[in-house]
């Protein structure tokens, strides 16, 4: 009776073994491969931001028509031409983690390079500017092999020595019909830039398409390069630099490649400077001019190509509002504190975080 019993529970009966599933597992069709042809989303992605910088350029042009002080125009000339500065200081602070104290040397010396190239070389004024930004390339690279093998405190001090040294050059007595001296440098350019006269470069609203492709260049050549692997062997580096060497990665000359390209998007700054001046001086290479660039790079954030654009914008207004009080020392120092306590990652970062939290509650 046991042994009947036992058996009965071991064997399932036939609706109980209907019910069970089988053991062995009936092979499932491979899933159909889609034929839509819609852009997938990673590419998509891609080219997004590209595109709405596209569009804010066509539409940036028409910016003129739309602004009708030329005081608020030549405010706003300024403030990009700081911005292009101020782009070059972010990419190399973001990528490599290293602050340039001289980055006035890069402002000043492609300045007095087309003065120089224009009154005592006689060059037109295209070949003054591509001399000037091939020279002071060259020469970020020459400098740069000895700076970057520094730490970054050392890197720092070291650039402003450059940018000092620069500066006591130009005012020597041998250097001054080379450079003007103290009373700096007129420059006469021979011919037109891009259609323009000397006079028409002068004036903010002809001279404003120019700053603005300029940026637009500056902004897709620091984007181009922080989203290339070039740019994650630098922040790989940044992070950690003793593995990257035992990974088998040249450490140095990634580095130096930044450094130069960082000197040559503020090269840029400092040719735009010059062609809308027509004057280069020894104040180019002082500490306050480098100054200006670093505060906006702090004001906006370095996290994203853009960010030192809008501090710069922002410090521009800031000078000119706070000027006109009398106070502008005192506003200023305050108005960068508050920004630098309120907001540790700069007003783009924290337009970034909003933006953020934004598109999860939309997700959401």
């Amino acid at each position: 009776m046991s042994a009947a019993s036992s058996s009965a529970v071991a064997t399932p009966g036939p609706a109980a073994a209907a019910e069970q599933p089988s053991a062995v597992a009936t092979p499932s069709k491979p899933p159909a491969v889609p034929t839509s042809t819609t852009t997938p989303p990673v590419a998509r992605a891609r080219w997004k931001w590209p595109l709405i910088w596209g569009v804010l350029l066509v539409a940036g042009l028409f910016l003129p028509k739309a602004v009708a002080s030329p005081f608020y125009l030549g405010l706003l000339v300024n403030g990009v031409i700081l911005g292009i500065a101020a782009v070059g200081i972010g990419f190399l602070m973001h990528q490599c983690g290293f602050v340039m104290f001289g980055v006035a040397a890069f402002i000043g010396l492609p300045a007095y390079l087309v003065g120089i190239a224009s009154n005592q070389l006689g060059m037109g004024v295209h070949a003054a500017v591509v001399f000037a930004l091939a020279a002071s390339t060259a020469f970020a690279a020459l400098a740069g092999a000895l700076v970057v093998r520094a730490r970054p405190l050392p890197f720092a001090m070291l650039t402003l020595a450059l940018a000092q040294m620069l500066r006591s050059t130009a005012t020597l007595q041998v250097m001054r019909p080379l450079t003007g001296g103290d009373d700096g440098l007129p420059i006469t350019f021979k011919g037109a830039f891009l259609g323009l006269s000397q006079n028409e470069l002068a004036k903010a609203t002809s001279f404003w398409p120019i700053v603005l492709v300029a940026l637009a260049a500056v902004l897709f050549i620091a984007w181009r390069a922080s989203n290339s692997r070039f740019g994650q062997v630098l922040r790989a580096t940044q992070a950690n630099e003793e593995r990257m060497r035992f990974s088998g990665f040249n450490t140095y000359l990634p580095r130096l490649a930044a450094f130069t390209l960082a000197s040559f998007l503020v090269s840029v700054s400092g040719v735009l400077l010059v062609l809308h001046s027509g004057f280069a001086s020894a104040e180019l290479l002082d500490f306050a001019t480098g100054g200006h660039a670093l505060v906006a790079m702090l004001v906006g954030g370095a996290a994203s190509v853009a960010g030192p654009l809008l501090g710069a914008l922002l410090y521009v207004l800031g000078q000119d509002a706070f000027g006109a009080t009398g106070y502008l020392e005192l506003l200023t120092g305050v108005a960068v504190v508050f920004m630098i306590a309120a907001f540790p990652k700069g007003a783009s970062g924290f337009l970034l975080q909003l933006w953020r939290r934004a598109t999860r509650k939309r997700s959401a």
